[in-house]
């Protein structure tokens, strides 16, 4: 089945007032930098639902003409980055099905672990995937365990139905005729955040989602983990469905697929990045002339690591703003070409200069090898690598794109080979053990898969 790391965003106009597509659409670009493959939207007049989706980011898709024609005063949206490269369009989202007459669409972000189980089973019994998506599997879940039409559902029982059937992770939305509802996993594996102002009620998977709009009256606060929203006649009910298992929230959402100006897991992004680069320079200080980020993702840690360090910050690499993720590109050959056309050398900064070359991670080491190449050819003198988070060593079940354990370069190489595969003077990375001191207590609260050894 397809692994998953996504981004959602539901809105709904209290009073049935206004058209909420283009709020939606507004939305999903707040969080493009979450997919890049695909981009969907599923929107209820409280009668019928109709949903438009498409391959691409988000202004591809939604054109202007697009925009116009699709109307709902509440609905679903999707951004959709697929981990095993099955990038097309029958597994863009919101996925919606009909059933008794009734259409209700889906959008998830994470990956469902039992999915190759639960869709064993139901094969056996008939059951019939359209996608190659482990969403799917929801559905099927839904329609063989609850009776009558959609709309007729209670949340509190879909809720109960997913949390006992569906192994994490997964936030979720799921749109109805007549109501929305938000799920967030036991575990809290993903962000979801909900926002409510006077006239609108909003989901988001990251809170600077939200920024879009007025949110001076607003309340913002986390969907916990376990619990579900349900929202119906312009008010938000909810429900906790399970709340005793111990949370395990991505770090690596802190590290890297998060934007520096959401606050997810009670930490704001760009504050934590900036603490991981300071504990970088405490832990692995070197004599250098200037401090420059990977951009755009390496800045806070870059910032970090300076201010502790008292190395000035320098813009020796200047990013495309038009050129998307490389990380999240699911070819490999395209990930390498795009770091050219992502990143240009400053060669008037970076010539002669020992530098400490600072990003986020490492995980298969193809576009640092090229920036570290990049930098040597516009004159450095000496390039230090500094990863502002442990070595990722292990592969991620649970929706984030970290490929199988032979890809990953941490996990197949010693520190010194890493350093001459990449051309660099040196490179160190922040221990888990130091990461785990800084979060205190807090760390109970973590998955660290990714930089654990192991199975």
């Amino acid at each position: 089945m397809l692994m998953e790391n996504c981004g959602l965003f539901a809105a709904y106009s209290k009073e049935n007032k206004y058209n909420v597509s283009g709020r939606i659409i507004e939305g999903l670009l707040a969080l493009q930098h979450r997919g890049q493959e695909s981009a969907g939207i599923a929107l209820s007049d409280g009668s019928k639902i109709t949903t438009y989706k498409g391959k691409g980011v988000v202004n591809r898709v939604f054109t202007k003409d697009v925009a116009r024609k699709i109307n709902g005063y509440f609905g679903i949206g999707h951004v959709r980055y697929s981990i095993n490269g099955f990038s097309n369009y029958i597994n863009a989202q919101p996925l919606s099905v009909k059933y008794k007459g009734e259409f209700f669409s889906i959008a998830h972000n994470g990956q469902i672990e039992n999915g190759n189980k639960l869709k064993e089973e139901y094969e056996e019994k008939g059951s019939i995937f359209m996608t190659t998506s482990d969403t799917e599997l929801i559905p099927h879940l839904l329609v063989n365990n609850l009776k009558g039409v959609p709309s007729s559902w209670e949340s509190s029982n879909i809720g109960k139905l997913i949390d006992q059937n569906i192994g994490p992770s997964y936030s979720l939305l799921l749109l109805f005729k007549n109501k929305i509802i938000a799920f967030r996993d036991s575990y809290g594996y993903r962000p979801l955040a909900l926002c409510e102002t006077k006239n609108g009620i909003y989901v988001a998977s990251e809170d600077s989602a939200f920024k879009f709009f007025p949110t001076k009256d607003a309340t913002i606060r986390e969907i916990n983990p376990g619990e579900l929203i349900e929202i119906k006649d312009g008010k938000v009910k909810s429900y906790f469905i399970n709340s005793s298992n111990k949370h395990k929230y991505c770090f690596f959402e802190h590290v890297y697929f998060a934007r520096p100006d959401s606050n997810i897991f009670d930490e704001n992004v760009h504050l934590m990045r900036e603490k991981l680069g300071a504990l970088c320079a405490q832990e692995n200080p070197v004599e250098a002339d200037i401090v420059v980020p990977v951009m755009d993702s390496g800045f806070s840690a870059a910032l970090g690591y300076s201010k502790a360090s008292n190395i000035p910050l320098e813009m020796g690499l200047m990013r495309n703003k038009y050129v998307g993720r490389t990380f999240i590109d699911p070819d490999v050959e395209e990930r390498k070409m795009g770091v050219r056309r992502k990143l240009s050398p400053v060669k008037e900064v970076i010539e002669n200069k020992r530098i400490i070359l600072v990003d986020d991670s490492i995980v298969r080491g193809t576009t640092m090898k090229h920036i570290v190449k990049m930098l040597r050819e516009n004159g450095a003198k000496q390039v230090h690598l500094r990863i502002a988070s442990p070595k990722v060593v292990n592969t991620c079940h649970w929706g984030v794109d970290i490929p199988t354990q032979e890809e990953l370069i941490c996990a197949t190489k010693s520190i010194d080979e890493i350093k001459d595969l990449l051309n660099a003077d040196s490179i160190e990375f922040v221990s888990l053990e130091k990461l785990k001191e800084f979060l205190n207590s807090k760390k109970q609260e973590y998955c660290f898969k990714c930089f654990q050894g192991g199975n």
